[in-house]
């Protein structure tokens, strides 16, 4: 089930961050929600899973990672963002992990994670909408062999779990 889900990121400056923040709070939306100028690639399958890292640029930080299924949201108009076309095309889900959360289960991932999202001359602090983390940098030595897919997938297996577990006591 892993190999199958694809990674990918989207990027964040304090202040879309912000109004991301924001708009969840407003809406009760425990989980993610990700505006795009553009569609997810052609090359990830409709309705197959996607973890989102959400790249903080203005801090150089992981702020979280969503799940998100590559499906758009049509429900309705989500203004997202003050920027219209940052609302063109909606992605959301009910799972979300925060940084918090992962550093708590991973930190060495996270932080391998940040070194090639965001340092090196391959990082993806560049780019418009959610774009797809190269295969070649999911494999880079930083992540010490480690299967970033399996991590992730393990995590929020083990994180929603417990959610699931603590909510039915």
């Amino acid at each position: 089930m892993e190999n199958s889900i694809t990674i990918a990121s989207s990027r964040f400056n304090q202040q879309t961050w912000e109004e991301n923040c924001s708009y969840r709070r407003e809406k009760n939306i425990s989980g993610c929600i990700y505006g795009s100028p553009c569609q997810l690639s052609s090359k990830i399958p409709p309705k197959t899973l996607v973890f989102i890292s959400e790249m903080n640029n203005t801090t150089n930080k992981i702020e979280g990672i969503g799940l998100i299924y590559n499906i758009i949201k049509y429900d309705k108009y989500h203004r997202v963002y003050d920027t219209g076309n940052y609302n063109r095309y909606i992605y959301g889900s009910d799972f979300r992990i925060s940084r918090n959360v992962l550093m708590n289960y991973n930190p060495e991932l996270v932080k391998a994670l940040e070194q090639i999202l965001f340092k090196g001359k391959t990082h993806m602090k560049r780019g418009s909408g959610i774009t797809t983390v190269p295969e070649k940098l999911l494999k880079h030595k930083v992540f010490n062999e480690q299967n970033v897919r399996k991590e992730l997938s393990d995590i929020f297996k083990q994180y929603f779990q417990k959610v699931i577990h603590e909510e039915n006591v």
